[in-house]
């Protein structure tokens, strides 16, 4: 049975049995966070956008920004997040692909895996990354560097020699990476067509080492070059199926699976991403030689001293900007829902507190506040005057086809209404 959720929506009729809910209490422990609240036999989705498979029974939930009375709201929240995932470059999505993988009747982890097998079977056709390998063997002949330590080690095999030469082959980190991942998609997916192009991978890729185990710290130590620089979109991917799969439990036949997106910060690297690219558009005249700054790189402050002088409490805000050593805007993007006809609009106390904070060790006279707007609901804007500047709490309309150039556009001007 598939069930198809947005954020903070309750099921109804699925009626979830003891052994399903302590499955979900399980995950909750290994992920630290809640994933559903328990409603008697009914659940509600919380903020984790993603797939969760209790034994037979799938739960997809769906950001809550897309939730109206449309025929297609999964087919627009689908396609929307495959072009945000994209543009922040996770993803490497052919713009024809977009509007079939949002068509099909997929859940969230087969569309993703789905552009895994696709975007991997194109590239190892192309060629896989080979480069040079250190390797030790014993040979008949002479190859390379002959180690004589390990040569006088065994002198029983005099008629052998011990050597260290280079290869130039397939079997390296980065194959290693993928052919672990492909080996656990097999496993997991439930779609005959995904199973298909995996199986094809597994049989293209039989001379690279399958490991036991890999996670993502070993995704950083993979250098990115211009040589294998065509494969980073399918290491973003593939960083995203590792961090998810300890999400995973099995007792007897009850598999329990979770895969969830951080919409959190997928939307706030979407902005960033997005005021960064078009900042000449968006941007005053007065601040178009301005330094955006990231996770305020650079400019990193905080909130106290200790008795020794260690700064503590760290600030991040998500864009610092900063214009000859002054810091005239600082924006930060929070994934909630606004309320219309609140005289706060809904921005919670310790939001708005954060960004008094920012405004005050930053001497910056303007915060801004961005929101996702939710599908019916009108452009929301709320000032609110501080000593020595102003906070602004503003929505963003991303429910739109991303993807299509008119929609662009219309953020564009919305951004840089916003910052006039």
């Amino acid at each position: 049975m598939k069930l198809s959720l947005f954020e903070y929506e309750v099921s109804r009729g699925f009626n979830w049995t003891n052994q399903e809910q302590g499955a979900i209490a399980k995950l909750e422990k290994i992920l630290g966070d809640r994933l559903f609240d328990f409603l008697g036999r009914e659940i509600q989705a919380r903020q984790y956008v993603g797939v969760f498979r209790l034994g037979d029974r799938t739960v997809e939930v769906l950001p809550k920004m897309y939730r109206d009375n449309t025929a297609t709201p999964k087919q627009d929240s689908v396609r929307n997040l495959l072009y945000m995932l994209e543009y922040t470059h996770q993803l490497n999505v052919k713009q024809y692909a977009l509007a079939s993988l949002s068509q099909q009747d997929l859940d969230w982890f087969e569309i993703l895996t789905r552009l895994f097998a696709m975007n991997l079977l194109e590239e190892w056709q192309r060629g896989a990354f080979r480069n040079y390998q250190g390797v030790s063997d014993t040979l008949p002949v002479l190859k390379g560097k002959w180690n004589l330590t390990e040569q006088l080690r065994r002198p029983e095999r005099k008629h052998l020699f011990a050597v260290t030469f280079d290869e130039f082959t397939a079997d390296n980190q980065l194959n290693r990476v993928l052919r672990y991942v492909v080996e656990r998609l097999y496993q997991l997916t439930r779609n005959f067509h995904n199973r298909q192009m995996l199986h094809e991978l597994q049989q293209w890729m039989e001379e690279v080492t399958l490991l036991p185990k890999v996670n993502v710290e070993d995704l950083r130590l993979i250098a990115i070059t211009r040589l294998n620089q065509r494969f980073e979109p399918l290491l973003n991917l593939a960083r995203l199926f590792l961090e998810n799969e300890s999400l995973q439990l099995s007792s007897g036949n009850f598999q329990t699976f979770a895969f969830a997106l951080d919409m959190n910060k997928l939307f706030e690297e979407f902005v960033i991403n997005f005021i960064d690219r078009h900042r000449h558009e968006i941007l005053p005249t007065e601040l178009q030689d301005c330094e955006l700054l990231p996770q305020s790189s650079g400019a990193m402050r905080y909130l106290a001293n200790t008795s020794n002088q260690r700064p503590v409490f760290q600030l991040k805000p998500d864009l610092v900007i900063r214009q000859k050593g002054i810091f005239p805007l600082i924006i930060d993007t929070k994934y909630k829902r606004l309320q219309e006809g609140d005289r706060k609009l809904g921005v919670s106390q310790a939001d708005f507190y954060q960004m008094y904070a920012y405004a005050q060790r930053y001497n910056c006279a303007n915060v801004l506040l961005i929101y996702p707007q939710v599908v019916g609901m009108s452009e929301l804007r709320a000032r609110f005057a501080i000593e020595g500047g102003m906070i602004t709490a503003a929505t963003i309309d991303l429910c739109g086809d991303l993807s299509k150039q008119e929609e662009r556009d219309k953020l564009v001007r919305r951004l840089k209404a916003l910052f006039e």
